[in-house]
């Protein structure tokens, strides 16, 4: 078991480096939060305790972190790290945040950071669903006292809760429509123009696509491989302090299980009386070595 969690590791490490590497060449830095936060309600997950009368989480969801503890006019943030859900076993999750720029740009930049960050995995064969809240608004006008009923249909994808709801039979056919719809174009112009700006035949419009995390605002987004039958990441629009945001969280986990990467480039080996001030030089240049005794 010791073994296999250090291979494990090791693999976690080596995808994270990838992935490291391409947030940092779109511009995203990198930021490291404290493993405890003082428990708050608008943080999710976590893993609750107490300590000196006060109660703590440790290492709870990166977003809310973010939302509760700074102040941010306009940034790109990209963190990689493990999410507790209540107990002691974690989510490593690798994710970029894009803080303070035009929703349906930062939407466009956030999905092609996504793509180029699998495919510096080796991951080719991936699709990218987008779907909206606001359609589902804008369609749920008048029967406000179902949304939550709706919502619900959404996330177990089960029409059939719709199907019992006394609503005319018009307008059980246009959620139907909208329930089963995915392709390449859409009528609703921010997720056309989204389409157009990421330009790339892996990215769908699927309105029965909902993500049920409350800071969500319109456009949310999922990542599957045929390989694996869940979502391997997602993320979406929310707001920031009053300014619009984007982000997406990768699974680490699976990721490594996908990844066809392997450590880079060719290692210099060095021996002799001065092959340690040459590896030094080497290094300072960007060049892996390693010495031999």
């Amino acid at each position: 078991m010791v073994l296999k969690g250090i291979r494990e590791y090791s693999q976690l490490a080596l995808v994270s480096s990838y992935l490291r590497r391409t947030f940092e060449l779109w511009g995203y830095g990198e930021v490291v939060l404290p493993t405890i936060e003082p428990y708050g309600e608008t943080l999710r997950g976590g893993t609750k305790f107490a300590y000196n009368n006060r109660f703590y989480l440790i290492k709870p969801d990166v977003t809310s972190r973010l939302l509760r503890n700074y102040d941010i006019d306009f940034g790109k943030l990209y963190y990689i790290g493990e999410v507790l859900d209540g107990g002691v076993e974690g989510r490593w999750q690798a994710g970029v945040e894009f803080i303070g720029g035009e929703p349906a740009f930062m939407t466009a930049e956030v999905l092609s950071v996504l793509i180029t960050a699998l495919e510096s995995l080796g991951i080719e064969e991936f699709y990218i669903d987008l779907g909206s809240l606001e359609v589902w608004r804008r369609a749920t006008e008048g029967i406000e006292d179902f949304r939550e009923t709706i919502c619900r249909a959404l996330e177990r994808r089960n029409f059939g809760l719709i199907e019992k709801l006394p609503l005319d039979e018009e307008k059980k056919e246009e959620l139907w429509r909208l329930f089963n719809f995915r392709g390449r174009e859409t009528d609703y112009g921010k997720l056309a123009r989204i389409l157009g700006l990421v330009d790339d035949e892996r990215v769908f419009v699927d309105l029965g696509t909902v993500r049920p995390l409350p800071y969500y605002r319109d456009v949310i987004f999922e990542v599957y491989s045929p390989e694996i039958g869940r979502p391997i990441g997602g993320g979406g629009e929310y707001s920031f302090r009053g300014r619009p945001a984007v982000g997406f969280a990768l699974d680490l986990r699976a990721l490594i299980g996908l990844a066809k990467v392997r450590e880079r480039g060719s290692r210099r080996f060095l021996r002799g009386i001065s092959s340690f001030r040459e590896a030094r030089k080497l290094v300072s240049m960007g060049v892996p070595v390693e010495v031999e005794r």
